[in-house]
């Protein structure tokens, strides 16, 4: 079976088990489709700077959530020239006086890579909500796992707000990574070590519809910075500027 097989076929049992969960559970039903002049996560861009599309579903029953997305790589030289991730994620919020806590597990599986790239994380987190702002924590762990050559901590805080009067949501994010390195692909995530990042943006929400445009950016130094791995993709790791489109179902 190929990786892209093997991939569609994670993403579609992810999706079935999420959406055959007893309708008299679900609380919350939400999917869509998504297109981006580049899919970048935590800064790095996942698709060799070049435009990409998504598409997602979430449930939530029982007192859990569980979602799935797949979205085009591009052939990504961070990933071994996968096509194709689909992120398959089960979490659930608990209620902590005025703070919301957050735990989640995720795997990320990539379709049609030269080897397999395939590895997992596990999300802790808070966040805090007054009038129309809101602000969080997360940090996300991924153990040891020879895909990622060694372990991977990523800390994130972010603030948004909404406009009052205006479908208009206004954010920004500041994360740190860092971890161990014991070989080659531990570059996939951290390019040239350890690393900040940071976003800042607006979306427009009128149902179905939302427009986004975003500024994303590290602290690599792209111009100096070495690396002799190959999945380093340095060139796709500093500032850029985002424009997105999603439609909701």
């Amino acid at each position: 079976m190929t990786g892209i097989h093997r991939v569609s076929g994670l993403a579609l049992a992810g999706a079935v088990a999420i959406f055959i969960a007893p309708s008299s559970q679900a609380q919350s039903v939400d999917a869509g489709v998504e297109a981006t002049t580049d899919e970048v996560r935590r800064g790095l861009s996942w698709s060799d700077g070049e435009v990409s599309a998504s598409a997602d579903a979430r449930v939530g029953f029982g007192g859990l959530d569980a979602s799935v997305r797949v979205a085009a790589l591009r052939k990504s030289d961070r990933h071994a020239n996968a096509d194709v991730v689909g992120d398959l994620a089960i979490g659930k919020d608990w209620e902590a006086g005025a703070f919301t806590l957050r735990t989640e597990a995720i795997g990320h599986v990539f379709g049609n890579a030269d080897s397999n790239m395939n590895y997992g994380e596990l999300g802790l987190g808070a966040r805090y909500t007054i009038g129309p702002l809101q602000f969080g924590t997360m940090a996300w762990y991924a153990p040891k796992q020879d895909n990622i050559g060694g372990d991977s901590l990523h800390l994130r805080a972010t603030a948004d707000a909404g406009l009052p009067g205006f479908p208009v949501t206004v954010f920004g994010a500041v994360g740190y990574t860092t971890g161990d390195t014991r070989d080659a692909r531990s570059a996939r995530l951290r390019p040239a070590g350890d690393y900040a990042d940071w976003k800042i943006g607006a979306e427009y929400t009128q149902f179905p519809l939302t427009i986004g445009v975003d500024y994303v950016g590290t602290d690599i130094d792209t111009s100096n910075a070495v690396s002799v791995s190959p999945f380093a993709d340095l060139k796709h790791a500093g500032d850029r500027v985002l424009a997105r489109v999603r439609l909701s179902f």
